[in-house]
């Protein structure tokens, strides 16, 4: 079976865009026996995770001779860097199984998964909703997640990277559902929960193109009715999980936040359906006591997402980010270099980033060398980062109550469990898959310098097709430093060459090739032949076998026989 899992999109009539189900084979049997986790993507390994979710951005050695004003939008790409740490790949791993075990109990091939449709539908009838728990009473198999972490650390950008890996929407034409395999919605202000089932309503609505807000979302219905058919449409529509963000809203929210947080917990309990809260660090004591009174609060426990520490993995992150420098003069990233961006960031991965921009700004408007100095990196924190500095200051001094005016960067204990999972975690082989990650991704992209030699060719009319071969087989054989104009002269003379070559010109350039006397024209026919046949360029197996050398006269020779 394929393992990509890459199935047809189609579009939802009034929604979003749905991913045929596929089914593979998914490796263990209880997995294999339920087509909701047969249709999703295959269970990744820690090499496969980092190289679908790194990102780095498109960067050019020439482009730092662009003009400033092109190079201040070069460094706005350092906005979309992501280079996933240890515990994105732990995370990752959480998620998977929070999902795939959340079906085991919701199989819709068994009678459970009707029984619990009925069950839920009498809640409703006979109680408006009223004590969902005294009428459903099938064992779940789910278990919630709690991700807690500073303002600023990547935890929502590194969530969101996981989820974008599973599709929001499956379609199963045999059984004839639509299985949304995670939805995300923001947790109120107010703490309402006839507000969070609004949410919800619009957030499928939106997805499948029903009209679940107009028929449940009247505020003449009550709470308890309102919660019960979100339960009802979470267990219909195959929810693979449910996200709640924001959850840090609870503690200024008119009302008691248990509430909230008990309708969460019928969720993992009830319906079976995985419930993940996402929230600042403001959100943790609320949390805390909730899941200490819970049969299943925990679930699979919770992700305490601090700042990073001036450790190993701060210093491969930075070293990693440093690459991409577009001022004059790069400068080599040093300890020095990581030192001041850790005071001056206090180890929080978007201040970092930000700050990274706006050093290279600073030395781009100075001018000069634009170099980057330990003295130019203060300058530009104590520049750009004042609306920060009361906070920074307060994790800096390490003074406790001075954080605590700071709620959402307040510190935190890790848990006996993160710390567990973490130390699983081979950092050293972790880093190597990342390196190779970022190699292979900058391999495939395109340099500037080749794409501007195909463009002026096609301005000149030459074909697209031959174009792109001209300009490879000049850059091939060009120095990396050659002008780019004579480049495209070369190249442009090649495609010209091509179009009238002839039977004579074929005789005169195999003699220009400097044959050597045991190789016939019959030789160097049958190699030109069988690259045609493989369609790749002779040049490299006619230089193999010694026949021709390695200047760029005799490369543009060659070339000639290819066609």
């Amino acid at each position: 079976m394929d393992r990509n899992n890459e199935g047809e999109v189609v579009r939802i009539p009034d929604g979003e865009l749905a991913v045929i189900a596929k089914y593979i084979d998914q490796k263990l049997p209880e997995y294999n026996a339920n087509p909701l986790i047969q249709a999703l993507p295959p269970i990744l390994s820690a090499d496969e995770f980092i190289d679908k979710v790194t990102r780095t951005p498109d960067f050019d050695d020439e482009e730092r001779n662009l003009e400033a004003r092109y190079r201040f939008h070069c460094i706005e790409r350092l906005s979309r860097y992501f280079d996933p740490q240890n515990k994105t790949v732990e995370l990752q791993k959480r998620i998977c199984a929070l999902i795939m075990t959340g079906y085991l109990a919701r199989n819709v091939l068994k009678p459970e998964y009707a029984s619990r449709s009925r069950q839920i539908y009498n809640a409703i009838k006979d109680g408006g909703g009223k004590n969902l728990e005294n009428y459903v009473n099938l064992p779940t198999s789910a278990s919630g997640l709690t991700l807690i972490g500073p303002s600023g650390m990547g935890k929502s950008t590194n969530f969101q990277n996981i989820l974008n890996l599973y599709p929001s929407v499956i379609l199963h034409p045999k059984h004839s559902v639509y299985q949304i395999v995670w939805l995300k919605v923001d947790c109120p202000h107010a703490g309402s929960l006839k507000g969070l089932c609004t949410d919800i309503f619009l957030a499928v609505d939106r997805l499948l193109g029903t009209n679940y807000f107009k028929k449940f979302g009247s505020s003449r219905n009550s709470e308890d009715y309102m919660l019960a058919q979100v339960a009802q449409i979470a267990h219909t529509h195959h929810l693979g999980a449910l996200v709640i963000d924001e959850m840090q809203n609870l503690v200024t929210a008119r009302r008691s936040s248990s509430d909230m947080l008990n309708f969460l917990v019928k969720m993992d309990n009830t319906v079976g359906i995985p419930v993940i809260r996402v929230g600042t660090n403001e959100a943790f004591p609320i949390l805390q006591g909730n899941f200490r009174n819970a049969r299943r609060g925990t679930g699979e426990g919770s992700v305490i997402w601090d700042t990073m520490a001036n450790d190993d993995e701060w210093y491969f992150f930075m070293e990693g980010m440093w690459d991409y420098q577009w001022t004059k003069m790069p400068i080599p990233f040093s300890d020095e270099i990581n030192e001041v961006f850790y005071n001056e960031s206090q180890g929080i991965i978007d201040i970092a980033v930000k700050l990274y921009k706006m050093v290279q700004w600073r030395a781009i408007s100075i001018g000069g060398k634009e170099t980057i100095t330990v003295e130019l990196i203060r300058q530009a924190a104590k520049d750009g980062l004042y609306l920060v500095k009361p906070m920074l200051d307060a994790i800096r001094s390490g003074d406790k109550e001075w954080m605590i005016k700071y709620k959402d960067i307040a510190p935190l204990e890790t848990t006996e469990y993160e710390n567990r999972c973490l130390s699983e975690i081979d950092s050293k082989d972790l880093k190597e898959i990342r390196r190779l990650a970022r190699k292979q991704q900058t391999q495939h992209k395109i340099s500037p310098k080749l794409n501007y030699v195909i463009i002026e060719l096609l301005n000149l009319e030459v074909e697209p097709v031959k174009a792109k071969e001209c300009a490879e087989q000049i850059m091939i054989s060009s120095d990396e430093d050659e002008d780019i104009i004579l480049l495209v002269k070369k190249a442009y003379t090649l495609a010209l060459q091509e179009e009238k070559v002839n039977e004579s010109l074929v005789k005169t350039n195999i003699r220009k090739a400097k044959l050597k006397p045991k190789y016939q024209g019959n030789d160097i026919r049958r190699i030109v032949e069988n690259a045609n046949k493989e369609k790749k360029s002779a040049y490299e197996d006619l230089k193999l076998a010694g026949i021709i050398k390695n200047p760029v006269e005799d490369f543009i020779n060659i070339s000639l026989i290819d066609a």
